[in-house]
């Protein structure tokens, strides 16, 4: 619109002199009398009244911007986002979705007009693509779902038979040993051994703890760290069809000689003030703890036979560890005098990570002859493991006869523990002696 523009006109306006001519009458001679004229006044000038010129200009409004169009892609956390236009004016943009980000999303603002193409890539995901078209004034938001590589494992091992469990990890550095330091993120899956071999498939990216439990029980079970892929990937990248294998050799452990107790320094990992006394006895002197043999051959016991003579001081009770893993993993047995908190009675434990569970109880009130202050009285534990369960055959022998009455059997249907060391416990004001301990491969050969 062309500018309008308003004038005013000038206006000039004068004053005139008033003349005014007064004839006066004679009354008396009826003539006319001629006023005298007034004397001559000089003339004012006109005044002049000035109009100011509004001169207004009304301009062209200015013109409603039209918002650009914006994209929001949502995607996997740390994936990144390739923004690429199909128009040779348009350059490529890329973003990363931030991990923190809980709506897994970024946004490309102020796009022309115009096709993009829009690419989604991540470590261990298939990459995924899109052809997008951006319309003027009008936001889009699009989704790209990546799916994970997936892998296979082939572990071989020198064990026939048994299992292998793994579980994703969380990768946290490294051990003093140098072995990898993780931390569990997910439950474990189970495949078997089957000729020394097995198979784990769909494995994603990432760290994999791999523990082996062998079915024969002279081999050491192993933990290991894996890092996925094991599996080459080619060019395009899909897997390769040529299998990388992990080769994990499991140590074979087992005791098989005969442990007889000669209560010496350095035969024995004692617990503080425990004591060993002139060759003769092991004195727990009222002290909580576990007595274990020092020397690695005599930690791998399964099944066993074990006789051991000893004295309740205080009438309190006597314990032993059975297949002890160590100090917080193992079965224990104790028997109960007449001042015990359970009196007369046999009791047994299955420990994991410290935490005792009861496997068995029985009464042994008729043992009340044989268990008396500072008499020494002949305990025997028999232990056997079979197809379905591991049990503990538990014996005293009578103070008369000298022949082994049966307590009872204390069982697992789990089989926890598959071999371990063969020790003593204590608790807390339990003062007891230990006069003889002997612990022999299956069983111990006759007097």
């Amino acid at each position: 619109m062309g500018a309008v523009i308003c004038c005013s006109i000038i206006l000039f306006s004068a004053y005139i002199l008033p003349v005014k001519a007064q004839l006066g009458r004679d009354l008396f001679d009826n003539r006319v009398v001629k006023k005298p004229p007034s004397p001559k006044q000089p003339r004012r000038p006109t005044p002049i009244r000035i109009v100011t010129v509004i001169e207004r200009v009304v301009r062209k409004p200015n013109s409603v911007r039209v918002k650009i169009s914006n994209l929001t892609v949502a995607s996997e956390p740390g994936s990144k986002i390739l923004l690429e236009g199909l128009m040779n004016s348009v350059k490529s943009r890329t973003k990363e979705i931030s991990k923190n980000n809980p709506d897994k999303t970024v946004i490309f603002e102020d796009l022309a007009p115009g096709k993009y193409s829009v690419t989604s890539s991540l470590d261990g995901y298939e990459p995924q693509k899109t052809v997008i078209t951006i319309v003027r004034d009008q936001s889009k938001g699009i989704t790209l779902d990546l799916e994970p590589y997936k892998y296979q494992l082939n572990i071989e091992t020198n064990v026939s038979d048994g299992e292998v469990r793994y579980a994703p990890a969380r990768f946290e550095g490294t051990n003093p040993n140098k072995t990898l330091k993780t931390t569990e993120t997910g439950g474990y899956c189970i495949v078997p051994i089957k000729k020394g071999k097995a198979i784990i498939n769909e494995l994603q990216k990432g760290y994999y703890n791999i523990d082996i439990r062998p079915e024969a029980v002279e081999y050491e079970p192993i933990l290991a760290v894996i890092n996925v892929p094991t599996a080459l990937l080619n060019e395009k990248g899909s897997e390769a069809s040529d299998l990388q294998t992990s080769r994990i050799e499991l140590e074979k452990k087992i005791s098989t000689g005969t442990f007889g107790a000669n209560w010496v320094e350095g035969e024995w990992d004692l617990p503080k003030g425990w004591r060993l006394q002139n060759g003769r006895q092991m004195k727990t002197a009222g002290l909580a703890g576990i007595a274990l043999p020092r020397n690695e051959q005599y930690r791998y016991y399964t099944n066993f036979e074990m006789i051991s003579d000893v004295k309740m001081t205080d009438e309190n009770s006597i314990g032993f560890v059975l297949r002890a893993i160590n100090s917080q993993n193992y079965y224990s047995l104790y028997i109960s005098g007449a001042k015990a908190p359970e009196p007369f009675t046999a009791i047994g434990y299955v420990v994991e990570d410290g935490k005792p569970k009861v496997l068995f109880s029985s009464s042994i009130t008729g043992f009340d002859r044989t268990i008396k202050a500072k008499q020494s009285f002949r305990i025997i534990i028999k232990s056997e493991e079979t197809k379905d369960k591991i049990t503990f055959k538990i014996f005293i022998e009578d103070i008369d006869t000298g022949k082994p009455n049966p307590v009872g059997n204390m069982e697992d249907p789990y089989k926890t523990f598959r071999k371990g060391a063969v020790g003593i416990i204590g608790r807390e004001s339990a003062d007891s002696a230990i006069l003889s301990f002997n612990v022999c491969a299956n069983s111990c050969p006759k007097n």
